[in-house]
């Protein structure tokens, strides 16, 4: 089986623990996947009931036992660099340029399996620093020097949870465009429920897209 490799960046609340996710649980249908939660300061991974529901379905969870101390990255060394044994292995990288520094340190890990490897650029752009293509810009290039990674693709995950209409993807949209057009980063695929993309291609989208389950919203959030 050719192993596949997956890195998830992006601003907090572009969606790219949600998207993680949902490649990782697909993933786990066609061989051993793991999933790595690389955010040290704030992890998403914390509650028993995601982590019971990825074991279910076979995917192996690689998550900061710690979260908000003085505890530093290579307290995950053993276990993120196990990763790289998996058939599949998704890694959601840190919600910040700071978060991205975890990727850093395994650059020679990552370089190793360029070839099977995509990074992708996960866009809200209904969240602050990312309203604005000039913002997302800055982070981009900000997260892929600190990962020591460049980004392969876009994914428009624009939406406002509960409240998603396919405005907000129309607005990623242009958003995604300017993106490419400054820096050649193409989209890959555009994200969310399957009624919001339904509506979105019914505008006349034509390119991929992701129909998303969603776990990690909170009740307040619908």
């Amino acid at each position: 089986m050719e192993k596949r490799f997956m890195v998830f960046a992006g601003n907090y609340g572009s969606g790219k623990t949600e998207i993680s996710l949902n490649m990782a649980l697909r993933a786990a249908e066609k061989g051993q996947t793991t999933l790595c939660d690389m955010d040290v300061v704030n992890p998403y991974f914390r509650s028993a009931e995601s982590g019971k529901m990825l074991k279910e379905h076979g995917v192996k969870l690689i998550a900061p036992p710690f979260a908000n101390t003085t505890v530093d990255v290579p307290a995950l060394s053993a276990e993120v660099h196990a990763a790289f044994e998996s058939d599949y292995a998704i890694f959601d990288a840190g919600g910040d340029p700071v978060g991205a520094i975890a990727l850093g340190r395994y650059h020679e890990y990552f370089e190793a399996v360029r070839g099977a490897l995509k990074v992708y650029y996960v866009v809200n752009a209904r969240r602050p620093f990312q309203s604005e293509a000039d913002e997302a810009l800055v982070l981009l290039d900000q997260i892929q020097k600190n990962a020591r990674l460049p980004v392969d693709a876009l994914i428009n995950n624009t939406n406002l949870a509960g409240e998603t209409t396919v405005d907000d993807l129309l607005y990623g949209e242009l958003m995604c465009g300017k993106i490419t057009e400054e820096t050649g980063i193409p989209v890959a695929f555009a994200a969310g429920s399957p009624n919001v993309l339904r509506a979105y291609q019914e505008t006349g989208y034509r390119g991929d897209v992701l129909e998303l389950t969603f776990y990690t919203r909170l009740e307040w959030m619908e």
